[in-house]
């Protein structure tokens, strides 16, 4: 929340990378003794958790140089079409977030992932982003 170092985390639903050693550091060393029966929605917070409190690993901010984002928790065009709220406290994504940018700024150019992408329009895409359109 706002840079609150107890409560970061990096957003999971786009999806996550780690190196091999900190995946099996997660699995074997973490995740039996962290909260193993919870069942929860927010695994990416969890996972933040787990890291934080168990391995003593932390996360950092992914943006790139200008401060776009790399792993982003909505489609694009919601990202595109973001505006931060006056009440930062009424909107999950702003009180999680900070120095969120708006509109084009707001994706780095080199972008890594973006959630709730069906089939189709992760396959058209690719297909825009690796120059397979005609």
């Amino acid at each position: 929340e706002q840079g609150n170092e107890k409560r970061m985390f990096n957003s999971g639903g786009s999806g996550y990378t780690m190196n091999k050693a900190a995946l099996k550091a997660l699995v074997a060393d973490a995740f039996p003794t962290c909260q193993p029966h919870l069942h929860t929605f927010a695994e990416d917070v969890m996972v933040a958790q787990c890291f934080r409190n168990k391995l003593e690993v932390f996360p950092f901010d992914t943006k790139d140089e200008n401060g776009g984002e790399r792993y982003m928790p909505f489609a694009p065009m919601h990202h595109l079409n973001y505006n931060i709220p006056k009440d930062v406290k009424s909107d999950w994504y702003a009180n999680y977030s900070i120095d969120i940018k708006e509109g084009l700024d707001h994706c780095a150019a080199r972008s890594v992932a973006f959630h709730y992408i069906k089939g189709d329009m992760m396959k058209r895409m690719h297909a825009i982003l690796y120059g397979h359109c005609a």
